[in-house]
């Protein structure tokens, strides 16, 4: 059943009280947020969505220690009332040694009691049993891992990041087709947002990550995870930021023809590298991440034609060569 059909099932009443709790979360969740952006001095100017996604975290953070201190309240109840019932078990046994005189028409109330306390004892057993059963069938299943908040941070900052880059490279080309490729994600990222060569292979292995976690189960370590979250918030960031400069500015660098490979094979750049236009701003690596390798074994040149600021110029780079075209 989709969250559809159960949100139809709703109440009046029902629906209203749901989206009152959801208006509260949302205005704790944007508090939290305002709060860590006014840490970082950015309050005054924008709350980036690295904030929002902090606030969350913070929260179910805050929610999972509240949790376990309720466990840990609940655990030392439980092991007190046990140890009162050991005690009263034992207390009854030695006033029946001490007296040496035992008569079930005499004693029955210390029958009835023993009695009691043994049932008390067994449920408690029980319960700790199938307790335990539960924490372990819950932590070997498959899924457990799935829903593993803190490993599924990685899954969901790549959803953002995807979805901010086809958002950027739409703005190049509305109607390409490509954008929606893994591959040519992963070469845009490559060019357009990473600093160097190795971001390049940043951005892969945080792609691998993504689809060990959801595919594998695979589980970070903590240094892993700290590491790859960072650098996945600084993606966003830098996206958002390449988003906003896209919109404000009209775009005056247009590449007209671009080619490359060698004499004897070539492959068309154009409209990669027209997607890799940023603010009027060109930079990248020339290498075989744009197209791939017309000729291998080769070492391969870019010819470029650009028109900028109605201007037009032709240059040509060799492979390897960092290529910055700008006003």
């Amino acid at each position: 059943m989709n969250n559809e059909n159960i949100y139809s099932k709703l109440t009046p009443s029902a629906k209203e009280a749901l989206n009152e709790l959801s208006e509260e979360f949302k205005e704790s969740l944007l508090e939290n947020a305002f709060r860590i952006a006014d840490k970082r001095d950015t309050a005054s100017r924008e709350i980036s969505l690295r904030d929002i996604l902090e606030a969350k975290q913070s929260s179910q953070q805050s929610f999972e220690k509240e949790k376990y201190y309720a466990d840990r309240r609940k655990r030392w109840i439980m092991l007190l009332s046990f140890s009162g019932a050991i005690y009263a078990a034992a207390g009854i046994l030695i006033y029946l040694f001490q007296n040496k005189q035992f008569s079930v028409e005499n004693d029955l109330g210390l029958i009835v009691a023993i009695i009691g306390i043994l049932i008390s004892l067994i449920s408690f057993l029980y319960g700790q049993l199938l307790s335990r059963r539960q924490f372990f069938s819950i932590k070997v299943s498959p899924s457990s891992t799935f829903s593993n908040t803190a490993n599924f941070e990685i899954v969901k900052r790549w959803q953002i990041i995807e979805t901010l880059a086809k958002k950027v490279m739409a703005e190049a080309d509305p109607k390409d087709l490509m954008s929606n490729s893994v591959s040519f994600l992963i070469r845009f990222l490559s060019h357009k947002i990473a600093k160097d060569e190795k971001e390049f292979l940043k951005i892969r292995e945080l792609l691998q990550l993504r689809n060990k976690i959801l595919h594998e189960q695979y589980s970070l370590s903590d240094k892993e995870r700290i590491e790859f979250l960072e650098f996945a918030d600084d993606l966003i960031n830098r996206l958002e930021l390449a988003q906003t400069k896209t919109n404000q500015q009209e775009k005056t660098l247009v590449i007209i023809s671009a080619t490359y490979g060698t004499p004897k094979k070539t492959l068309d750049a154009t409209k990669e590298l027209n997607q890799l236009v940023n603010s009027n701003r060109l930079e990248f690596i020339a290498n075989n991440e744009i197209v791939g390798d017309p000729d291998h074994g080769t070492v391969k040149q870019l010819n470029i034609t650009y028109e900028i600021n109605g201007k037009r110029q032709t240059k040509i780079f060799n492979e390897g060569d960092k290529i910055i075209i700008e006003d």
